[in-house]
């Protein structure tokens, strides 16, 4: 799976969510220059790699390495949905190169490492 990176400014850092005991996540919202606004895109830290996004603050310029993950769904109606999600796996200032030595970035995360629940009222994977 291919890695990809994007470089914006954070808008906004939300608290780490425990989804299950066995999975947990955190959001980054960052704002893309595109043209003549900017275009916010929400990026997962998920499991161990939500404490990275410790120590950022909204406004700072930063560089996001991530995998593209999507996901089928069926409905109980029978319905297909599908859904698509930006799985970081690094983040650093702009401007900053990565640590000496960093080790390389591990595996994306794929379908099972995500919760899948029957019990929500909506009906919805998440």
């Amino acid at each position: 799976m291919a890695t990809y990176t994007i470089s914006g400014t954070i808008k906004s850092i939300g608290k780490t969510q425990d989804i299950s005991d066995k999975f947990r996540k955190r959001e980054l919202i960052l704002l893309e220059a595109v043209g003549q606004r900017d275009q916010p895109v929400p990026i997962e830290f998920t499991q161990d790699r939500t404490g990275l996004l410790d120590g950022f603050e909204p406004g700072e310029q930063v560089t996001v390495s991530f995998f593209i993950n999507g996901r089928e769904w069926v409905a109980r109606d029978g319905t297909v949905k599908y859904f698509l999600s930006l799985s970081a796996q690094r983040i650093d200032r702009a401007g900053a190169a990565p640590a000496a030595g960093a080790p390389p970035l591990p595996p994306p995360p794929t379908a099972k490492d995500e919760p899948i629940s029957g019990d929500d009222e909506d009906d919805l994977p998440f």
